[in-house]
């Protein structure tokens, strides 16, 4: 019996030889020569139990949010780092640090393990120096994320202000068929009764704020 390995980046993983698996395992997992890579939404506490007779040494599972594991698994299963998020606190000053601290040297210590996607969302509001920018567009997702780390600590000069908070994007209300996106005008046609009703008899959702229940059309006699 082997171990389950959950983790939001498999790309350590993929060294020697291995073999990745989309949504499903559909290959057996004897090999203890090889690391089976599966990539999936869901992978909970009985699906490890139900694979773990057939494990040799071990499965990666990449996913973005690890089960609850109970004391029936977790000798058996491991949780990696990537999906252990910091706490806001730790987070906050760590950002705070890439953004205010003069001591670069701090700066690096505090980010060890402080995750690069979270960063680069608030280094968007914060960080304006282009040379920065292209620095992290060289070494994130190409590099090990220390090098991104290190463009964190070493290519930003901090100063005392303020941290801005990323932006909340707006989400765009999606046109009702036989609408597109495209289509400039929908939300003004709509508010035709005829047009109105006809999306209503397609039994499609309905855009905000439309009611369900048909409206009366008046008509010449």
């Amino acid at each position: 019996m082997g171990i389950v390995i959950f983790t939001k980046d498999d790309s350590k993983f993929m060294v020697g030889d291995y073999i990745i698996m989309i949504k499903e395992i559909d290959t057996s997992l004897s090999n203890p020569e090889v690391n089976y890579i599966l990539r999936t939404n869901k992978f909970t506490e009985a699906d490890v139990i139900a694979w773990l007779p057939y494990i040799t040494t071990k499965l990666i599972v990449c996913i973005d949010k690890a089960p609850k594991i109970t004391k029936k698994t977790e000798d058996n299963v491991i949780i990696d780092k990537s999906l252990n998020p910091l706490n806001d606190r730790s987070s906050l000053t760590a950002i705070t640090a890439i953004i205010n601290w003069s001591d670069r040297l701090r700066v690096w210590k505090q980010i060890q393990t402080l995750p690069v996607p979270y960063a680069l969302v608030f280094l968007k509001q914060n960080a304006t120096n282009i040379d920065t920018w292209r620095l992290i567009a060289k070494t994130n997702m190409e590099l090990p994320e220390d090098y991104t780390r290190a463009v964190f600590a070493y290519s930003i000069t901090g100063k005392r202000q303020n941290v801005a908070w990323p932006k909340k994007k707006k989400v765009k209300e999606q046109a009702p068929l036989p609408f597109r996106m495209s289509d400039k005008y929908w939300q003004k046609i709509i508010t035709s009764k005829e047009i109105a009703n006809e999306i209503r008899d397609k039994g499609v959702p309905l855009p905000k704020g439309m009611k369900k229940t048909k409206q009366k059309v008046n008509e010449w006699v």
